[in-house]
């Protein structure tokens, strides 16, 4: 499992978290985070055969998982204030 990239993914669900005013784990599971960690989803598809990605969250979040991912998630405005 990709450390730095699991560390990344919860402070971004963390951050969705508080602006949903939701629990953590209702964005994803730690469980989850850790099957995207370990697998590096490049694409939608890839990112929907994880546990616990549904079509709604991957509506939701899954274009900024896949920045995260590809390491571009300055371009979906994390971490800016």
């Amino acid at each position: 499992m990709d450390e730095a990239l699991y560390e990344r993914l919860r402070d971004w669900r963390s951050e969705q978290a508080t602006q949903l005013g939701q629990p953590a784990y209702c964005v994803f599971t730690d469980k989850t985070l850790m099957a995207i960690a370990e697998r590096v989803p490049a694409t939608g598809g890839e990112l929907s055969s994880i546990s616990g990605v549904t079509a709604r969250k991957l509506d939701r979040f899954g274009a900024e998982v896949l920045a995260i991912c590809a390491g571009e998630e300055g371009l979906t405005g994390d971490g800016e204030v």
